[in-house]
């Protein structure tokens, strides 16, 4: 009598393969470099300051540096290391006034403009999560 082999994600069990459409699969996902600038992109904003710096830059318009310090209750050289990593990436994009810096999302940048539409699509406060098995977030 032969035994059901039970499937997890730890087996795979397929009738038959491709090997043509896996190597140019596996070719398409090394060679496109796209991805490692969206992984650059998702890097940057996968912090949680930085992503909600970015939604708040959103909702402002532009905010300096003074400004997000206060609302995140976190340093001025804080705030400007965060700021510098989005800078780096062209998510924030910044305008001086005198003695003051503000900071805008980047608009030419499409991985932020896609952060932003998830910012206005999703209802941000909205969104639950599953986290180790235990629901994050705001009814």
């Amino acid at each position: 009598m032969r035994r059901r082999q039970e499937v997890t994600d730890r087996t795979c069990v397929r009738a038959a393969v491709d090997p043509e459409k896996l190597a140019w699969l596996r070719g398409e996902a090394l060679r496109n470099d796209h991805l490692v600038a969206l992984a650059a992109f998702m890097q940057a904003a996968g912090n949680e300051t930085r992503l909600r710096m970015l939604y708040v830059l959103h909702r402002a318009g532009e905010l300096c540096v003074c400004d997000l310090a206060d609302i995140f209750e976190i340093s001025q050289p804080a705030v400007s290391r965060h700021l510098k990593i989005l800078r780096e990436k062209a998510l924030v994009e910044a305008r001086r006034e005198a003695q003051t810096i503000y900071y805008r999302v980047c608009r030419a940048n499409p991985f932020a403009r896609l952060l932003l539409r998830l910012f206005d699509e999703l209802e941000v406060d909205r969104i639950r999560l599953q986290l180790n098995e235990k629901e994050v977030g705001h009814a």
